[in-house]
């Protein structure tokens, strides 16, 4: 059970200043991110060794997002799967589970995610 419970803003991440996370989690969080590579790596150092990253993002199939991801109306970004799990490897976290999911609805449609757990090697 964690004993601290710890909010950061996304500057505090990128500056280096914490780590030795166990646990990090970004639930609906990465909707705000395109490109996921620098955001992905800072949580690699704020990790452990062995520590996990678990997170939601919007799902978008490759063919309708070539970069790997893209704005979607709703002003919240789509993250392919291939694309996630790359930037992840880039950044030393190894996936261990996926799902495909829906976190919540627009309206009455259903908004489609990605459920990833990695470990950091």
């Amino acid at each position: 059970v964690a004993s601290d419970l710890l909010t950061l803003e996304r500057a505090q991440l990128l500056d280096g200043a914490l780590a030795g996370f166990e646990l990090i989690t970004a639930a609906d969080v990465l909707v705000y991110f395109g490109e996921l590579t620098e955001l992905l790596a800072s949580f690699s150092e704020l990790s452990t060794r062995d520590g996990l990253l678990v997170f939601t993002c919007e799902r978008v199939d490759e063919r309708a997002a070539p970069r790997g991801w893209k704005l979607n109306p709703s002003g919240r970004f789509a993250h392919s799967k291939q694309y996630v799990e790359n930037s992840a490897k880039l950044a030393h976290w190894n996936l261990i589970a996926y799902r495909e999911i829906v976190p919540r609805y627009e309206g009455s449609t259903p908004v489609e995610a990605h459920l990833f757990v990695f470990k950091h090697e």
